[in-house]
């Protein structure tokens, strides 16, 4: 597949892509799906350091990248990028443009356009705080340990996005828009993300009820169902957040800054004040690898030893009372 009929929609979880997804696709000249999260599968080779493995994967990637320089008949770039684009051909046929909506691409934004610089990439922006509020509610969250698997979405992707932004300003290839535009002047932003991908327009692609391009296993739970209750969905937009979030909110607002989402996106923002549980937030690690050093590090303790000398003769005994001794 030709990499000029690639659309790349990148944005923070919960900022509207699946809205801007399913206006861009209803027409006969664009094709899309469900996050399908192609490029994160090939991450391990396109951006190694996004990997944690229980192996040594960064010294797996140097030993790989060694055998290839090895090789020069090895066309290896060339030929993974040729069986990624053909991933999405079937997608692609009868249509003049596929959208990969994957939010989480905002980790490899360099890297797409290192890869596929002719492919079309829409950054889309929504006020951060809006965000974390819409992931706390749409995902039923109670707890933060629930909440840190979005840690990296929270406290990274805003610069990430900003900086690429701010980068390519004066690249055709690449546009900008905000969520809270979209949803006050979607003619316009339509219109003009229509007219910057050469799209025909017309009023009823605003009209995007019927379209079911977008729908499957991820993206906006209540877009992706087939049947969804305009009820269910102002019942949770509306609901208030728990006091914990309500402190997390306040502690994130003094995280992101003033002064940073005004040059975001000239969104406004009290200055919040250091909280404890965002604190706590901030601790969180989801790096696999010192979670497995922490653990060993446990395990190995003279505490731990001690601990498990003690318990022995219970567990044995337990043991021999159920028949397993």
């Amino acid at each position: 597949m030709d990499e000029s009929k690639l659309i790349f929609i990148i944005s923070q979880p919960r900022s509207g892509s699946t809205y801007l997804q399913n206006l861009l696709s209803n027409n006969n000249q664009v094709n899309t799906c469900s996050e399908p999260w192609i490029l994160l599968n090939f991450s391990s080779l396109i951006k190694p350091e996004l990997i944690q493995a229980t192996y040594n994967h960064k010294l797996a990637n140097e030993a790989f990248k060694d055998f290839i320089g090895k090789y020069p008949s090895i066309k290896f770039t060339t030929g993974l990028k040729e069986m990624i684009l053909d991933m999405y051909q079937p997608m692609a046929e009868g249509f003049d443009y596929v959208i990969d909506k994957t939010p989480r691409y905002w980790e490899m934004m360099d890297e797409i356009v290192e890869w596929f610089p002719k492919s079309k990439i829409i950054i889309l922006k929504r006020h951060p705080v809006d965000v974390a509020t819409s992931i706390i509610k749409t995902w039923n969250i109670k707890k933060l340990t629930m909440l840190s698997r979005f840690q990296r979405d929270l406290l990274l992707a805003p610069e990430h996005l900003h900086l690429f932004s701010n980068k390519h300003q004066s690249n055709p290839q690449v546009f900008t828009l905000k969520y809270e535009d979209l949803q006050n002047n979607k003619v316009v932003e339509i219109r003009n993300l229509y007219s910057w991908l050469g799209l025909d327009y017309h009023e009823a692609v605003l009209n995007a009820e019927t379209n079911k391009k977008h729908k499957g296993m991820f993206g906006d739970p209540f877009q992706n169902k087939l049947e969804k209750s305009e009820e269910t969905v102002q019942l949770i937009k509306s609901a208030k957040l728990s006091k914990d979030f309500e402190e997390f909110i306040i502690g994130y607002k003094h995280y992101l800054t003033p002064e940073f989402m005004e040059s975001y996106g000239n969104y406004k923002l009290d200055k919040g004040r250091e909280t404890k549980i965002f604190g706590k937030f901030l601790l969180f690690s989801n790096d696999v690898n010192a979670l497995n050093n922490k653990f060993l590090q446990i395990k190995y303790s003279t505490s731990y030893k001690v601990g498990k000398m003690i318990l022995y003769p219970i567990v044995t005994f337990k043991r021999f009372l159920s028949g397993k001794l």
